[in-house]
């Protein structure tokens, strides 16, 4: 089933529908089949421009933050996926991320160590399992952090958790959404809100990263 691009007369939204698939992201997660995205007319119009639509979305009874970052790439599916899958090259596109180890690889699943080098000198360290997913209308890929009883509170992040979804969008050109939840821990009095500030104006730097990086190694336009 391809992706259903519907405008709902009622909302005026822009609705990205999901193709039922068996598979089921990370733990914790909602299955694939579940998930939708909604966009008002004026964010696609935004995104048609090449602009990335960023949001906060609730998150009740949880300490951290949820951002989502949604944009177009131009590129094939198939390009865009390699670049998200390829984690041992993170450090060479994705903000912050300094070094990456690969613990283990068992398709669908991967599970990676993650330094993130920070604003003023802060080094935080954290193990994510990625679970990949191929569905009808496009590639899904989710990650939950693990247990890394080594690391002090102060070392890592207290959570974090999120998906990349990647969907056809027209001929060359995908539709990707970045989510991302994230709860830093404990933050030294007084820098709360600008550790969430500077955490929420990083996420569309994902999609902006994720667009050079396929926009590098797509195979030139013949015209």
């Amino acid at each position: 089933m391809a992706v259903l691009l519907a405008m709902v007369l009622s909302g005026a939204s822009f609705l990205l529908a999901l193709g039922a698939n068996p598979l089921r992201a990370a733990a914790g997660a909602k299955p694939v089949s579940d998930r939708e995205l909604s966009l008002s007319t004026a964010e696609l119009a935004l995104v048609r421009q090449g602009k990335i639509v960023l949001r906060e979305l609730p998150t009740p009874g949880r300490e951290g933050r949820t951002y989502e970052a949604v944009g177009l790439v131009q590129g094939s599916l198939d390009i865009t996926v390699s670049v998200l899958t390829d984690f041992e090259h993170y450090p060479e596109f994705m903000p912050n991320v300094s070094a990456v180890t690969l613990c283990e690889r068992v398709e669908p699943c991967s599970v990676i160590e993650t330094t993130l080098r920070l604003p003023l000198g802060i080094k935080k360290r954290y193990r994510l399992r990625y679970t990949g997913a191929r569905v009808a209308s496009g590639f899904e890929l989710d990650w939950e952090k693990l247990p890394w009883p080594e690391l002090k509170p102060s070392q890592t992040v207290a959570d974090t958790s999120g998906f990349w979804l990647v969907r056809h969008f027209e001929d060359g050109v995908v539709l990707v959404v970045y989510h991302v939840y994230t709860d830093p821990g404990r933050v030294p009095l007084g820098l709360t809100g600008i550790a969430r500030g500077l955490a929420k104006s990083k996420i569309p730097d994902g999609i902006v990263s994720l667009r050079e990086r396929v926009r590098k190694i797509s195979p030139p336009v013949i015209k």
